[in-house]
């Protein structure tokens, strides 16, 4: 029987190959926030997004990042890696990541 912290990830992580799937971490950041994790830091923008909620002694963490592949003279996508991770203290229970450029 699945926690709800556990029935979250498995929304989160279906919710994350849509976003991956359409080059948007809006999906993904929703569904975290419909399962109560919170965004994390001032609100500034930056090139990481986290989002956390816990419970019981376990932490669901969503985080979004992204960073420009562009070198001198070649302009490329940026990348985008969207990444769960469900942990019990020091350990980690489970995890997944999806990648996009946009």
């Amino acid at each position: 029987m699945f926690t709800e912290l556990e029935n979250a990830f498995e929304a989160i992580a279906e919710a994350m190959k849509h976003a991956a799937g359409d080059c948007s971490a809006s999906t993904a950041s929703a569904e975290a926030e419909r399962h109560g994790l919170l965004e994390q830091g001032d609100g500034k923008p930056s090139q990481l997004h986290v989002w956390e909620r816990s419970e019981g002694g376990k932490t669901l963490r969503f985080q979004w990042r992204w960073y420009d592949q562009s070198k001198a003279f070649s302009i490329q996508p940026d990348m985008n890696i969207l990444s769960l991770e469900l942990r019990e203290a020091d350990g980690l229970l489970r995890s997944t990541e999806k990648r996009y450029e946009d």
